[in-house]
C-alpha cells in the first residue's frame, strides 16, 4: 500500500470514529442535558468538559470529511500538480479502451478471431501536423486508436511527454469559438478543467488527437482547419477521406492502404468454412473484390457471411438484411427505428443512436403526414371536445345548469386547431381521438375540480376582502395581458359590474376559480401544439365548429348526475367565463412552458418512428452488430445508409430472406449463392432496398455451408462457436 492509499485510509477509519463518537454519544447526551436530563453515571465527572468536546469533535469531523473535496478542488488548481496528469492519463485511457472494445473490429475479431490489419503504423513522435488520410472505412480511425494507446503508454512512463486526447469534430459548430468548444470537451469527456486546459495547450502538454472532419459540412472543414492552424499545436493528427487538409500550412501525411487480395483471402482461410459464401461470391464475380478493400467493407461482409451463405445485395445491404433476418420477428420496425435514429445522428454530426427523444427540433422534420394526421386532426380535437365536456360537467354539478349551459356556448371561444394534414388510418384515427377526448376530460376535469375547491376557500373570507381580491387579480392579469392600463381596468370593471349586481356570493369566486383554472391549462396546451406545429412549419387552419356539442354533453352529463337550474346563478355563470377567458390569455404571458410543453405533446409524433418497445430494438441492434458500444453506428457510412434507407423494402427483402431460411433460422434453406442487385466502385453504392430481380435471388444460398452454432449475429460467447475465436 502506497503512502497516497495508506493516509486515505487512515482518514477514513477516524471520520469513522470521531463521527459515531460524536453522532451516537455526544450528542444525545447534549440533547439529554439540554432537555433537562442529566449525563451518564459514567460520565459524570466529565459533565463540564461537554461542550468542549461536542464543538471540538465536530469541528473535527468536519475537516475530516471536507479534507477529500477540498484537496481535489486544490489540486484542480494546481495544473503543475502531478495528481492532474495522472487522473487525466486515466480518464483517456478508460474512454480509448472503451472505444476500441466497442469498435466494429473488435467485434468481427470477438466473432471470427481474426481482424483485418491497417496499415501503415502511425508514428508515436509528432513533430508538426499529421493528416492520416485514406478513404471511408478504410481504418484511419482504428489507427488513431492504436497511437492514443501508444502515446498513453509512453505518458505514463516517462512525465514530460505530453498527454494524448481524443476529440470527435462532428460535435463542433461553426457558430462555436473553437478554443472555448475544445475545452467544453476536454471538461465533460476527460473531466480536465478548462483552467487546466488552457494551461496545458499553452505548454503543449497535449497530443490532440482529431477524429470526424469528414462529419462536417465542406465550408465547416475549411474553417475548422483554420480554427486547428490557429491553436498554433505542432502534436495535432488529423484524420480525412478528401483533400481537405491541404488548406493547413503544413502537415505530414500518412496515407492508409487498402487490403490487398492476398490478405483477404488469408482472412477468409483463416475464418474456415463460415465464410465460404464469401469466397465463392468473390470467384464467382471478380468485380466484387472493388467492394472489398476496405477493413470495414469485409467486416460488415464477414458478419453477414458469417451466419451462411448470404444472398449478395452489396455490402451494406447484405449486412442490413442479414442481421435484420435474425432478429425480431417485425423487421420493418427495427429498419424504421434504427433510421430514425441514424437521421437525427446525421443531422447532430455525430455516431451516437440516442436512447431517448432528444429536442423535438431534431427530429421534427422527419415525422410523417399520417402521425401528423392522427395528433393534429384526432387526438387535440377529442383533447378538446373532452375538456369542454369535463370543464361544464364540474360547473354544472358545482354551480347548477345555468352556469354550465353559459360555459358551453363560451367554450367556442377558445383557442382551437383544426389542424390541416393528409388523411391516414381511420382505425387508428378513432382511437387516438377516443384517447385524446378522456386525456383531455380527466386532466381539465381535475383542474377545474381542483380550482372550485381554492373558489370554495376564498368565498369563506369577507365579502369586502373577496370583492378586492377579484378586482385586483382581474386588473393585473389584463394589464399582464394587453400592456395596456386603460383596457386593463376596463376589463376590471366587468367583474367589478357583476359583484355589484349580483352580489358577492359564494357562487362567483368558485366560478371564477373554475374558469382561470380551465383556461390556464387550455392556454398552455394549445400554446404547446402551436409551437410543434411551427416547427412543422405548416399553416394551422382554425375550426372546429361543433365544440359546443360537446359542451352540451358535459352539460347533460351533468344534469343526469343531479344538478339544479338556478336561474339567479348570474354572478357564477359571468365567474366561470371571465376566469376561463383570463386564463386563456395570461397563459402567454404569465405561464411560459411552451418550449417543455411542446417537446412533451410532440412525442407522440415519433411511435411511428421510434416506438415504445425502443428499449428491445436497440439491445437487438447492438446484438447483432448495427450498432456497437452501447449505442453507437459502426461508421459513419453506415449510419448515412440507414438514414436513407426505405424500410418497407428492406422490411421485404428481410422477410424474402427470412423465407430461406430453415425452420430454425440457424442455416439456409436452398440454392446456390447468387450476386443480386449491386453497383461496383465506393462499397454501399447500391439501393440500400433493391428488390431481387429473379426467382432464384429469392432462393436461399447453398445447402449446409454455415458451421453448427456459427449461425446467429448476436453478442453472445465467440468461444461457444468460434473455434478460432
Amino acid at each position: 500500500m502506497d503512502a497516497r492509499r495508506l493516509a486515505r485510509t487512515t482518514r477514513l477509519v477516524s471520520l469513522i470514529g470521531v463521527g459515531g463518537v460524536t453522532c451516537l454519544v455526544l450528542v444525545p447526551v447534549a440533547i439529554n442535558a439540554v432537555t433537562g436530563g442529566s449525563a451518564p453515571r459514567v460520565l459524570g465527572p466529565y459533565t463540564p468538559w461537554l461542550w468542549p468536546a461536542l464543538g471540538v469533535l465536530v469541528a473535527l469531523t468536519a475537516c475530516l470529511a471536507a479534507w477529500e473535496p477540498l484537496g481535489a478542488l486544490l489540486v484542480r488548481r494546481r495544473p503543475a500538480h502531478p495528481a492532474n496528469r495522472k487522473a487525466a492519463l486515466e480518464r483517456v485511457d478508460r474512454f480509448v479502451r472503451a472505444r476500441i472494445g466497442g469498435s466494429l473490429a473488435e467485434q468481427v475479431r470477438l466473432k471470427l478471431g481474426v481482424v483485418p490489419r491497417v496499415r501503415p503504423r502511425l508514428p508515436t513522435r509528432v513533430r508538426r501536423p499529421l493528416v492520416v488520410a485514406g478513404e471511408p472505412g478504410a481504418g484511419k480511425t482504428t489507427l488513431l486508436l492504436e497511437l492514443a494507446e501508444a502515446l498513453l503508454a509512453r505518458a505514463a512512463q516517462d512525465p514530460g511527454r505530453p498527454v494524448p486526447v481524443l476529440v470527435d469534430l462532428g460535435g463542433w459548430r461553426r457558430d462555436d469559438d473553437f478554443g472555448e468548444w475544445l475545452l467544453r470537451v476536454l471538461a465533460d469527456r476527460y473531466r480536465i478543467g478548462p483552467r487546466l486546459g488552457r494551461a496545458w495547450l499553452r505548454d503543449r502538454n497535449l497530443v490532440l488527437l482529431f477524429d470526424g472532419l469528414d462529419d462536417l459540412a465542406s465550408a465547416d472543414r475549411v474553417e475548422c482547419l483554420a480554427w486547428i492552424t490557429a491553436l498554433d499545436m505542432p502534436q495535432v493528427v488529423l484524420c480525412s477521406a478528401g483533400d481537405d487538409h491541404e488548406h493547413l500550412p503544413r502537415y505530414d501525411v500518412v496515407r492508409v492502404e487498402p487490403l490487398g487480395r492476398a490478405e483477404v483471402l488469408e482472412l477468409i482461410d483463416a475464418c474456415g468454412p463460415r465464410l465460404d459464401g464469401l469466397r465463392e461470391a468473390l470467384e464467382k464475380d471478380p468485380g466484387l473484390w472493388d467492394e472489398v478493400r476496405t477493413p470495414l467493407a469485409f467486416g460488415l461482409l464477414a458478419l453477414a457471411y458469417r451466419a451462411g451463405r448470404a444472398e449478395y445485395r452489396g455490402v451494406l445491404d447484405t449486412y442490413l438484411v442479414e442481421s435484420v433476418a435474425r432478429g425480431p420477428a417485425r423487421a420493418e420496425r427495427t429498419v424504421r427505428a434504427l433510421r430514425f435514429l441514424a437521421r437525427v445522428a446525421r443531422r447532430e454530426h455525430h455516431l451516437e443512436a440516442w436512447a431517448t427523444l432528444p429536442a423535438r427540433h431534431v427530429w421534427l422534420g422527419f415525422v410523417g403526414p399520417d402521425a401528423v394526421w392522427r395528433l393534429f386532426r384526432r387526438a387535440v380535437p377529442g383533447a378538446v371536445a373532452g375538456a369542454a365536456a369535463a370543464l361544464c360537467f364540474v360547473v354544472g354539478v358545482r354551480l347548477g345548469l345555468v352556469p354550465a349551459a353559459v360555459g358551453a356556448v363560451a367554450v367556442i371561444g377558445l383557442p382551437r386547431g383544426g389542424f390541416t394534414a393528409t388523411r391516414g388510418d381511420k382505425r387508428r384515427g378513432k382511437r387516438w381521438a377516443a384517447t385524446g377526448f378522456a386525456v383531455g376530460a380527466v386532466v381539465t376535469g381535475a383542474v377545474a375540480v381542483l380550482g372550485a375547491w381554492v373558489g370554495g376557500q376564498v368565498a369563506r373570507w369577507p365579502a369586502a376582502v373577496v370583492f378586492g381580491l377579484v378586482v385586483v387579480v382581474t386588473l393585473v392579469l389584463a394589464h399582464a395581458t394587453l400592456r395596456d392600463r386603460y383596457w386593463a381596468v376596463a376589463c376590471a370593471l366587468v367583474p367589478s359590474g357583476v359583484m355589484v349586481v349580483s352580489g358577492t356570493g359564494p357562487e362567483l369566486p368558485v366560478g371564477l376559480g373554475i374558469g382561470l383554472a380551465a383556461g390556464a391549462v387550455a392556454g398552455t396546451f394549445v400554446g404547446g401544439l402551436t409551437a410543434v406545429w411551427s416547427g412543422l412549419r405548416r399553416r394551422p387552419a382554425h375550426r372546429l365548429p361543433w365544440l359546443p356539442v360537446a359542451g352540451l354533453v358535459g352539460v347533460g352529463s351533468a344534469a343526469l348526475a343531479g344538478a339544479e337550474a338556478r336561474p339567479s346563478a348570474l354572478g357564477a355563470a359571468l365567474g366561470a367565463v371571465t376566469g376561463l377567458l383570463l386564463g386563456l390569455a395570461v397563459t402567454p404571458v404569465v405561464n411560459r412552458p411552451f418550449d417543455a410543453v411542446a417537446n412533451l405533446l410532440a412525442r407522440p409524433l415519433a411511435w411511428d418512428e421510434f416506438p415504445w418497445g425502443r428499449k428491445g430494438i436497440l439491445q437487438s441492434a447492438r446484438d447483432r452488430v448495427l450498432l456497437v458500444d452501447e449505442h453507437r453506428f459502426p461508421h459513419g457510412w453506415v449510419r448515412d445508409h440507414l438514414a436513407e434507407c426505405d424500410p418497407a423494402e428492406v422490411a421485404a427483402a428481410v422477410e424474402r430472406r427470412r423465407a430461406g431460411l430453415g425452420a430454425t433460422g440457424l442455416r439456409p434453406s436452398g440454392g446456390r449463392a447468387t450476386g443480386g442487385r449491386r453497383t461496383r466502385g465506393r462499397p454501399g453504392a447500391s439501393d440500400p432496398t433493391a428488390p431481387d430481380p429473379t426467382a432464384s435471388d429469392r432462393a436461399a444460398s447453398g445447402p449446409g455451408a454455415s458451421a453448427p452454432g456459427a449461425s446467429d449475429l448476436t453478442a453472445s460467447d465467440p468461444t461457444a462457436s468460434d473455434p478460432t475465436a
